[in-house]
C-alpha cells in the first residue's frame, strides 16, 4: 500500500486533469466551482481504486472465515466488496462531471467509438482490450 503523500499527490494529478477536460470544454467558472468537491472526491476515489486493485489482484474471490462457536464457512472477499462500493461511488462521481460536459462534446467523442453490432462482437472486442 501506498503512504498518504503518495494518494494525495496521485489524487492532484487526477483532479488537475480533470479539471483541464473541464476547461477545455469552456465549462463556465461558476459551475467548476460547484463541481470541484466532487472532482476532488472523484480524484482521491481513484487513486484509491488503484491501491484496491492491486491489493486484490492476486487475493481470492472467496475466504474462509471461523467465527468461533461452530460458525465457519466460506464468504465473499471483503477487499472485493470494498472495491465495489468505492467503483461505484466513483462512477456516480464520474457521472456528474461527465454530465456537466457539453452535450455536443459528449456526442462528439461517443461517435468516434464503433459500436458492436452483435453480443458476440461484444465480447470478442472485450478480450482484444484485454490481452
Amino acid at each position: 500500500m501506498m503512504d498518504e503523500s503518495d494518494i494525495k499527490e496521485r489524487a492532484k494529478r487526477e483532479q488537475d486533469r480533470m479539471n483541464a477536460i473541464l476547461e477545455d470544454a469552456k465549462i463556465s467558472q461558476r459551475r467548476m466551482d460547484a463541481l470541484q468537491p466532487v472532482i476532488e472526491n472523484t480524484a482521491w476515489m481513484k487513486a484509491k481504486l488503484d491501491d484496491a486493485r492491486a491489493a486484490i489482484k492476486t487475493a481470492q474471490i472467496v475466504v474462509t472465515y471461523n467465527n468461533g462457536g461452530g460458525q465457519k464457512g466460506i464468504r465473499e472477499n471483503p477487499l472485493f466488496k470494498g472495491y465495489e462500493a468505492l467503483w461505484k461511488s466513483y462512477m456516480h462521481g464520474m457521472n456528474r462531471i461527465l454530465d456537466s460536459l457539453p452535450p455536443e462534446i459528449v456526442q462528439t467523442e461517443t461517435e468516434n467509438i464503433e459500436k458492436p453490432q452483435t453480443t458476440l462482437e461484444l465480447i470478442r472486442n472485450k478480450h482484444k482490450k484485454e490481452a
